[in-house]
């Protein structure tokens, strides 16, 4: 029976003190979770909470907010898992005994030159069914498409060979369950097996509230004479057509259902979808990790705030008020993203600034943001502040709150303290 609950990403096990050994991500939407990624996360985890580790703890947590790292130490590795929301204590005694049986049967008698030269994403394909086995993966989406890619031959006992004539790359997970006549059970179970061997990854994964940005890349799909360019008009034409009109609403706040809405007019729904998947394909775009949404939605936060503060202090002053709060913000990525003039300013959504930061530097600038959030409440003149406290939470409640789901506002009630602080005896 597989335990469900438990929200978790992404599964890497490493030697103590070296090398990454294994890497399984259990949510195919996990794009921005790679090995070294958070193989280097967990060094910096490994750094900040030394007396911990110290003291031999078999087993400790850092919430980040956005996500949650749990850390569970073996005989000779540490299991570090990458979760969303909060923690099952169901799935501990698996993952401990998951650990247990990788090291005393799976590394138990390799070679330092075997280990540094594991192929982690696709390696121990029997150990990697064994954990399908004991815990689902997050929800696999009907309409999602499998696509089979190359893993050098490694394959386990088990290797989804019953949907394997069925997977083209165009048929979705739903399609496949129809022409197959196993049953969408068995389908998926098959699929989350070669998808745990690394055999296939998924097209059409986004969902209508995903939130896009584009990268550095989608600016050579743009120039005329580029060879990305040339590439793309080869193998996806119809993505040419589309790609002027969309690149601009692109810009690091729109959703996915936003964009598609918003040329209904001239474009079928599925023509926008399948653009959008060729796009988040070639790198040209990228759904907004949990870090980047916590940093969009303060970044919405302070624009309604100044917008509200306009309103009830006038346009000069609730300028006034972010040229001193932006004063005291030595961060770059943070007052980067902000084009000011003399009489005018506006946020840059879609700054290249973020493009490749890993998570640990994402929270560290939600935490900027946070705080520049709070600096600009705290600089507001105190004879009309309650009006704004009021015309504020309403705003935040009408589109804020409906915009964004719980595990992005997780942490936001630091706000209502500032808030509340501000208004205290007025």
């Amino acid at each position: 029976m597989q335990l469900a609950g438990h929200n978790i990403q992404a599964l890497l096990i490493k030697e103590r003190g070296g090398i990454p050994l294994f890497f399984m991500k259990l949510d195919p939407k996990a794009q921005d979770l790679d090995p070294m990624l958070v193989s280097g996360f967990f060094t910096a985890i490994q750094s900040f909470s030394k007396e911990v580790i110290e003291r031999d703890s078999s087993m400790f947590q850092v919430d980040y907010g956005a996500r949650l790292y749990t850390v569970i130490s073996g005989d000779v590795t540490d299991f570090v898992i990458v979760s969303l929301g909060e923690w099952d204590d169901e799935v501990t005694p698996v993952l401990k005994s998951l650990l247990e049986e990788f090291e005393g049967i799976w590394i138990k008698d390799l070679s330092t030159e075997e280990k540094d030269t594991l192929s982690i994403d696709v390696e121990f394909p029997d150990f990697r069914e064994g954990i399908v086995e004991n815990l689902s993966f997050r929800k696999l989406s009907g309409s999602w498409v499998p696509v089979l890619i190359e893993t050098g031959g490694k394959r386990g006992k088990k290797s989804g060979g019953k949907v394997l004539p069925f997977i083209n790359g165009i048929n979705t997970i739903d399609e496949i369950s129809k022409v197959s006549e196993l049953g969408t059970n068995e389908v998926v179970a098959e699929i989350t097996k070669l998808w745990a061997l690394g055999r296939i990854k998924f097209g059409s994964i986004l969902n209508r509230t995903d939130i896009i940005a584009s990268t550095s890349k989608i600016d050579r799909l743009l120039q005329l004479s580029s060879p990305q360019r040339i590439e793309l008009q080869r193998r996806n034409p119809e993505v040419i057509e589309l790609l002027p009109r969309l690149s601009m609403m692109f810009d690091g706040r729109r959703s996915v259902g936003a964009i598609i809405d918003g040329l209904s007019g001239e474009y079928g729904d599925n023509q926008v979808m399948n653009v959008i998947d060729i796009l988040l394909e070639t790198g040209a775009i990228v759904a907004l990790s949990p870090e980047k949404r916590r940093v969009l939605l303060l970044q919405e936060a302070l624009e309604l705030a100044i917008r509200v503060a306009e309103k009830i202090y006038g346009p000069e002053a609730a300028k006034l008020f972010l040229d001193n709060a932006l004063k005291k913000v030595p961060v770059t990525e943070v007052a980067g993203v902000f084009r000011m003039t003399e009489t005018s300013w506006s946020l840059d959504y879609n700054s290249r600034l973020y493009e490749g930061l890993d998570p640990r530097r994402l929270m560290g600038l939600s935490a900027e943001w946070m705080k520049l959030l709070a600096q600009y409440i705290g600089a507001l003149e105190k004879d009309k502040i309650l009006k704004f406290a009021e015309a504020l939470t309403e705003i935040y409640q009408s589109y804020l709150f409906e915009r964004y789901s719980s595990l992005d506002l997780r942490g936001f009630e630091e706000f209502t303290f500032w808030l509340e602080i501000n208004c205290a005896g007025v």
